[in-house]
């Protein structure tokens, strides 16, 4: 495939942090190109005259589920990889952040991702636990989006254990999410750029960041649509990924 057919594909956990980006582009359903089996599903469109394709990671088939983490991410982002080729892949989700460094409905362009609960005390091991993994920021694209860049860390889990919050500070982690680096990982190994953009749900150190995560994630999805439909524009038309 010639990469001026390649599409934008952006990437998201949970459908309610697709459906507003859905919206503001006026993507429509599409057909999967993986077995139906298989949870991730599929919404296309363009945007400047560039196929973009929106895939969720899908529901539990259990429990009916979003399957957000770590594992349901690697999966949607081996099938995008192999199925749709994309010429980059745009992480778009919600995070959690630092309260002295984040406010909720912040929009945060990510440069780097730590896998902050992957303890492994073994030395052959311990760069590889933590990473962390690359991502495409830079002050242009973080204009276009109007964003701030920041660096985040992944994990499964909501709440924060004292030893991450240490790991955190040591690291200049102040976004907290659960599928950024694992998608980053699983695109670079087939070179395939990734820019991600988290918007703030809730406090990581605050006591009960499960509530604020509920009573913000409309109001921060909202703001992360209309920073998506806002930058992707500029990505496609300026090609910064690429320089």
């Amino acid at each position: 495939m010639s990469e001026k057919h390649q599409p934008v594909v952006i990437l998201c956990a949970m459908q309610g942090e697709a459906d507003a980006i859905i919206e503001a582009l006026g993507l429509v359903p599409d057909q999967i190109v993986w077995p139906e089996s298989l949870p991730p599903r599929m919404w296309s469109g363009t945007v400047e005259g560039q196929a973009v394709k929106l895939v969720t990671n899908g529901h539990d088939p259990r429990t009916g589920a979003d399957l957000i983490g770590t594992t349901p991410a690697t999966l949607a982002t081996s099938l995008i990889v192999d199925k749709l080729d994309p010429a980059m892949i745009l992480v778009a989700g919600a995070a959690g952040g630092c309260s002295t460094c984040t406010e909720v409905g912040q929009v945060l362009l990510i440069d780097c991702a730590f896998h902050h609960d992957r303890r492994i005390p073994l030395p052959e091991f311990a760069d590889y636990a933590h990473g962390p993994e690359t991502l495409h920021a830079t002050p242009e694209l973080a204009e276009a989006f109007g964003a701030t860049i920041a660096t985040i860390s992944t994990g499964n889990a909501l709440d924060t254990l004292d030893q991450e919050l240490a790991f955190f500070s040591s690291n200049n982690v102040t976004v907290k999410d659960m599928e950024t680096a694992s998608i980053a990982w699983t695109a670079n190994l087939s070179d395939i750029p990734v820019i991600a953009l988290r918007s703030i749900t809730d406090h990581y150190d605050h006591p009960a960041p499960e509530s604020q995560f509920l009573a913000n994630f409309e109001h921060a999805l909202r703001n992360l649509a209309r920073s998506v439909a806002k930058g992707l524009p500029v990505l496609i038309r300026e090609h910064e990924i690429r320089s």
